[in-house]
């Protein structure tokens, strides 16, 4: 039959395409559990169905070749496996998956018969079958394995077919074909009518077809799972990709790191050279300044001796700075008394002075009164003055007028003489008496000025005593706040005391500590030079490691 021969192209086709791949190796194919993943829903059943034109009249064709289906159970499933097997890639997966092997090769392509005999042919049917290990490790060989196996159940179901036909209509090249009408919805001829051999052709080209229809739908969605499965994987593949590169990238930029790393540890480990001889530099500067600190430390000490020594003296003497304050304290008091008695004596001298001014004063009203006197005496002088003037006249008219008289004016002329001599006598004494006025007016001008001039001195006297008390009440005043202070620095002095007792315990310790300080110099001495011998360790294993880097 021509169809068949057709079949049997298309399975030297597929040994063709499995010589290839032992040849070229297996292509770049989808994952077994990748295409087990896929999930075969109502919508890629109907697309696959409308793509190959699977329509009413083939299911009703379909349903009439159950008895095929049911026939080729006994040969299709084996003949499909064998044919699947010869593919190198699906004998090796099969060896290695250990829940796939022929037999579940063989029971999955017997399940395809029975979803073909039963008309399950629905997209949970095809979602079981392509789920499956088995048949998910055949296309995971690759497309042209699977379409491979399918020669032989092309074969298989064409022979049963062509076996069917036969017992139906007889051999075309007997006696004669009966004669009938086609049914158009099965595909039967009745014998009764129409051209035999062309109603016969045209049966097996329908069911030829209808079937051919159902194993492309087969096909179409294994197809689709492994190019569902393919993309994915290929997405995948892409993000490793991605991911390799970046990792690439990475390690690249590692690399370059690395070298640009090498660099920097070659000048580091150069830096850290130079460093380590600056270390070892500062170290011996360091011992050295260590010693000369030692020396200071323990000149510091021995001024710490001297300090001591100076300090107990200091506080010595701030103890009798203290004794010596409360005795001038005493004394500031003892002083304040004294200004405080001698402000009085001042006030009661005033008040005596002011008595004596006033005294004074009642003495030289005295002397102006007897100034007075004096200047009335002095009159009265000068008229006996006058008196014996006129009496020396009036005897010396007596005299002449005695003379002129004769005898008979001689007691007259010697009572003038008398008179004369009387007058001569009064005014010599009144000369006498104008004498004394004059000594006594002296001597009381002298006395008014003794007493003006004594006023003067009082009056100065009371003055500087008033002074003298305002001086002596600030004497108090200051030699109160003396006092005062002075009994603050007693009290100071107390406390310096104590302060210089409480520097004196410290000198002591600072003096113990300098002695620390000079053991501790000792030992950072020692210190210095295990470091200088660890830095010169660790400058050879610098240069070692620089070594083995290059």
């Amino acid at each position: 039959m021509p169809r068949t021969d057709g079949g049997a192209s298309r399975l030297e086709t597929a040994a063709d395409t499995d010589r290839a791949t032992e040849r070229n190796g297996p292509a770049s194919n989808a994952d077994g559990d990748a295409i087990a993943n896929v999930t075969v829903d109502p919508a890629s059943v109907d697309r696959a169905t409308e793509l190959v034109s699977l329509d009413a009249e083939d299911e009703a064709r379909l349903d009439s070749l159950s008895h095929i289906f049911e026939s080729a159970q006994s040969d299709l499933p084996e003949a499909a496996t064998e044919a699947a097997c010869r593919h190198p890639a699906v004998s090796t997966a099969l060896d290695q998956q250990p829940d796939a092997s022929t037999r579940d090769l063989e029971a999955a392509q017997s399940a395809l018969l029975d979803g073909f005999e039963g008309d399950r042919t629905d997209a949970a049917f095809f979602d079981d079958r392509l789920s499956s290990s088995a048949i998910a490790t055949l296309l995971a060989a690759g497309p042209d394995a699977y379409i491979g196996s399918f020669g032989a159940v092309y074969e298989t179901l064409l022979a049963e077919l062509g076996a069917d036909v036969k017992a139906e209509f007889g051999s075309v090249g007997g006696d004669g074909v009966p004669s009938g009408d086609r049914d158009d919805d099965t595909g039967s001829i009745d014998a009764a009518g129409g051209d035999a051999v062309d109603d016969a052709v045209d049966a097996v080209v329908d069911r030829t077809l209808s079937l051919l229809r159902l194993t492309l739908v087969d096909q179409q969605l294994a197809m689709h799972s492994y190019a569902s499965a393919h993309e994915s994987q290929v997405e995948s593949y892409e993000r490793q990709l991605a991911e390799d590169n970046a990792r690439l990238a990475e390690y690249e930029s590692r690399l370059e790191e690395q070298a640009r790393t090498r660099d920097e540890r070659e000048n580091t480990h150069a830096r850290i050279q130079d460093t380590l001889s600056d270390a070892a530099n500062s170290t011996t500067a360091v011992t050295d300044r260590t010693i000369e600190i030692s020396d200071l430390a323990s000149e510091q000490s021995n001024a710490m001796n001297e300090i001591a020594s100076e300090v107990s003296g200091l506080s010595a003497t701030v103890e009798e700075i203290a004794s010596n304050a409360e005795e001038v304290s005493a004394t500031s008091e003892r002083a304040e008394e004294i200004a405080n008695d001698t402000t009085d004596t001042a006030e009661e001298a005033i008040d005596q002075m002011e008595g004596v001014e006033e005294a004074t004063d009642e003495v030289t009203a005295d002397v102006e009164d007897l100034r007075e006197s004096v200047q009335k005496i002095d009159e009265i002088v000068d008229v006996i003055n006058d008196i014996a003037d006129q009496t020396n006249l009036l005897a010396l008219n007596a005299s002449i007028e005695a003379a002129t008289a004769g005898e008979a004016g001689d007691g007259f002329a010697v009572v003038a003489n008398e008179v004369k001599s009387l007058a001569e006598e009064s005014q010599e004494e009144a000369k006498n008496i104008e004498r004394m006025i004059g000594q006594i007016q002296n001597d009381t001008e002298e006395t008014v000025e003794s007493l003006d001039t004594a006023n003067e001195r009082v009056s100065t006297g009371v003055d500087l005593v008033e002074e003298t008390v305002d001086n002596l009440e600030r004497i108090e005043d200051s030699v109160q706040e003396a006092s005062t202070g002075i009994q603050e620095v007693a009290t100071a002095t107390d406390d310096q005391a104590a302060s210089t007792e409480e520097v004196a315990s410290m000198t002591d310790t600072a003096m113990e500590q300098s002695q620390q300080v000079v053991n501790g110099l000792g030992t950072i001495d020692e210190h210095a030079t295990t470091v200088e011998d660890l830095l010169e360790e660790i400058e050879t294993d610098v240069r070692r490691l620089s070594t083995d880097a290059n």
